[in-house]
């Protein structure tokens, strides 16, 4: 899956009406912010939804698409340092998601959320 399929999927879902006429900005934006709140909402499905769970299922492919689609947006040839930062830690966040899933332990999720929300936090103040 190319990053153009992987985005018009992910905009076909819920944050469809957020993006449709946002900047590309405010689309990273909404990616990432869409990210935390499915990264939750799968750690707290894993303590309190039955093993097979549809909750717990979207929120984990979810989050996952958003990482592919925030990995995919990175440009490493004008900041190759900072991609390259970004980079690893959407892999310790996938790490921390795929593992936290697999093994229903939330707290790996849980832990891979802080450092989302300091990505969020400093995209919010670029613009």
């Amino acid at each position: 899956m190319n990053y153009n399929a992987s985005m018009r999927q992910y905009l076909n879902d819920d944050i469809n009406a957020k993006t449709t006429s946002l900047d590309p900005h405010k689309i990273i934006e909404e990616v990432l912010k869409d990210l935390k709140k499915n990264m939750e909402t799968l750690a707290y499905s894993i303590d309190h939804e039955p093993v097979i769970s549809s909750i717990k299922s979207n929120s984990f492919s979810k989050s996952l698409t958003a990482i592919y689609i925030l990995q995919s947006s990175l440009n490493f040839d004008k900041g190759k340092e900072i991609a390259e930062n970004l980079y690893r830690i959407y892999e310790f966040t996938k790490d921390g998601i795929m593992k936290g899933f697999t093994k229903r332990n939330s707290k790996l999720i849980y832990d891979a959320i802080p450092p989302i929300e300091e990505i969020l936090d400093g995209w919010r103040q670029i613009k």
